[in-house]
């Protein structure tokens, strides 16, 4: 295709060899000269326009991971492209490969839509464009730390034999107690050191391992922190969840997601890698782009609604709003055990607004701990070594 500069030269040309016709002055025509050439040179240089094809090895990643991208240009020319990850401009003839690379340096979903190739001859009299849509898409997945062992000790737990510490006496690998030998026992729990010290046969007793379900209920709505600041707790939030429904999704028990952030979002409990992969899907949408309206009533509704009686819940906000204090008692007042872990930014600032902020979370927290297990996050520190101390 002619571009707009080609029709200018041929149309100067034209007009000036009709001026030299016109007053029989070979001025005109000498000045016509270079533009005839560079619109005759333009179909004597080889020109093809450039196609592109995108590759890149995978679509998933994780926060910190280097996405290679290989782009495959065939064609001769000057070139732009074009696309959600990079802006490129060059030349090439007949064959070349760019070989790109970006880190990924933030969790969600990077969605390849649309790229636009330009490219054009030497003189710019010939051009082509085209722009190819695509429904690709590149997930990253936020950063995963490594929990060894996490302790969840629910007041209540199923029947099935699972990885959670019952209460109750049983068949187990913890040891709890030793007592008395009485008809219908194992010889095999027989303490023999015991029976021999006590002149009787004495048993060891364990403690029970049953199922449970575990739900994470991640509060991520916008209220009125800065973007920079709401990013970074969001960050640290969804970091959080991730690691508590990986480990989480290891053992034998079942767990499901409930997000509170511009709607609610939620997933039923369920076993196994089939649960972590669904909730890390989830979890790449969470970003709220607007102030959050919803009141943390929607997330007890789902939870009480839809998750089973009993559950562990494990609360993972910054406490920014005043409702979810009320919300925690009448979950616990119907069985269900929480965990609440808040991240917190809140620095060492003398300003008002941040003490105001220190002030709110500490009345809060206070109040919190009356009646529920509160772990007080700072993001400097890695989640582990929290839930470390927790033990």
């Amino acid at each position: 295709m002619h571009s707009s500069l080609f029709y200018a030269f041929v149309a100067f040309s034209a007009l000036l060899l009709f001026l030299s016709l016109f007053t029989l002055s070979p001025a005109p025509a000498l000045m016509a000269l270079p533009f005839f050439w560079i619109v005759l040179l333009s179909f004597i240089f080889k020109y093809e326009p450039v196609k592109v094809k995108r590759e890149y090895e995978s679509r998933r990643y994780v926060e910190g991971d280097v996405l290679d991208v290989k782009y495959t240009l065939s064609g001769d020319g000057y070139y732009r492209i074009s696309d959600e990850l990079f802006n490129l401009n060059g030349y090439v003839e007949e064959k070349d490969e760019l070989n790109k690379k970006k880190k990924m340096n933030y969790f969600g979903v990077r969605k390849l839509r649309k790229m636009d190739v330009f490219s054009e001859d030497i003189g710019g009299m010939r051009f082509s464009e085209y722009s190819e849509k695509s429904r690709e898409e590149i997930k990253v997945y936020p950063k995963i730390e490594y929990v060894r062992k996490f302790v969840i000790r629910p007041r209540r737990t199923r029947s099935l034999m699972g990885d959670y510490p019952s209460r109750r006496k049983g068949i187990g690998m913890e040891f709890r107690d030793i007592r008395e030998y009485v008809p219908g026992d194992s010889m095999r729990w027989v303490n023999w050191k015991a029976t021999a010290r006590r002149e009787k046969i004495m048993v060891n007793e364990f403690e029970s391992e049953r199922s449970g379900d575990t739900v994470i209920l991640l509060d991520v709505r916008r209220f009125y922190k800065g973007d920079k600041e709401y990013e970074e707790l969001l960050k640290y939030s969804v970091r959080a969840a991730a690691t508590l429904v990986t480990y989480l999704s290891r053992t034998k028990n079942r767990v499901g997601f409930v997000m509170l952030g511009d709607t609610v979002d939620w997933v039923y409990p369920t076993y196994g890698k089939r649960a972590m992969y669904i909730i890390l899907d989830r979890l790449l949408h969470t970003k709220t782009k607007r102030m959050s309206r919803l009141p943390f009533e929607y997330a007890k509704f789902i939870v009480s609604r839809f998750v089973p009686p009993n559950s562990f819940i494990i609360l993972i906000s910054p406490l920014l709003s005043w409702d979810i204090d009320e919300a925690i008692v009448e979950l616990m007042a119907k069985n269900y055990d929480i965990l609440v872990i808040t991240p917190t930014l809140i620095g060492e600032k003398k300003d008002l607004a941040s003490e105001i902020l220190r002030t709110e979370r500490y009345v809060r927290l206070r109040r919190l701990r009356l009646y529920a297990t509160v772990v007080d996050w700072n993001v400097e520190y890695p989640l582990t070594k929290i839930l470390m101390v927790m033990r």
